[in-house]
């Protein structure tokens, strides 16, 4: 009797499993059932177009390289007239109102004078000394009288003047807002053509883009000896950005 009791359980207890286990693969289904399905979502259609922003800015500042090369027969007159003159150079650059901490030493060399003759070892015969500074003008219509000053004072070599912003940020912005202007405009030109709408904004990206590089203004010593009014022109600050509009049904 209670042999019966056992087995009558055992097959109730392996009956109640395999019933839930149905339930469970029944859920299951109707779960992965109800999942969406992407692959078999349409493609979204887009118009994407690239617009590009310029704006012209003046100039407000300037770098000015000057210095002073001398070749003499030995290093220490050498020495001693490149240091003599660059420092009556200095003092009449600072002597135009220009900050100390804008004058920097951007290259100083000496150079041996090498005399060669067939069939007798090489021979020094003097030294070139070259000592240059790069001088930064803030108030850029002193330029002309800046390089007057240390051209006057002995300088007789000029590397040129270069012109740059000193903050672009405002001219970015207005060159990043007149890019996303010529971007919708480019692209409502497009839309029009294949006889569809512009739908919503999607994507918005900025390639990278660089502040204008200093314009160099190309100038000889002797053409410095009377700087007299220098011509600072323009620079064009330039942006571009990538959109991608859906397309409205």
């Amino acid at each position: 009797m209670f042999n019966r009791f056992l087995q009558a359980g055992g097959i109730l207890g392996i009956s109640v499993f395999l019933l839930l286990l149905v339930i469970g693969l029944a859920t299951r289904t109707d779960v992965v059932n109800a999942a969406p399905n992407r692959a078999d979502e349409p493609a979204k259609r887009v118009i994407s177009v690239s617009g590009n922003g310029r704006v012209t800015a003046q100039p407000d500042q300037a770098v000015i390289t000057i210095g002073s090369q001398v070749t003499a027969p030995t290093l220490g007159e050498a020495t001693k007239q490149v240091n003599d003159t660059m420092t009556k150079v200095l003092e009449a650059i600072k002597a135009q109102g220009i900050d100390p901490k804008e004058i920097q030493t951007s290259s100083y060399s000496v150079s041996p004078i090498t005399n060669y003759k067939e069939g007798a070892p090489p021979q020094v015969t003097g030294y070139q000394v070259m000592n240059i500074v790069t001088v930064q003008v803030k108030k850029i219509e002193t330029v002309g009288q800046v390089l007057d000053a240390g051209m006057g004072a002995g300088a007789n070599f000029l590397g040129g003047v270069t012109f740059g912003i000193a903050d672009a940020s405002s001219y970015e912005q207005d060159a990043r807002t007149a890019a996303v202007k010529d971007a919708m405009q480019r692209a409502q030109t497009l839309a029009a053509a294949a006889g569809v709408k512009l739908g919503n904004v999607l994507s918005i990206t900025e390639s990278s883009s660089q502040v204008p590089p200093p314009v160099p203004y190309a100038r000889t010593a002797a053409d410095a000896a009377g700087a007299g009014p220098v011509e600072t022109g323009s620079l064009d600050v330039t942006k571009t950005v990538n959109v991608t509009f859906e397309i409205s049904e």
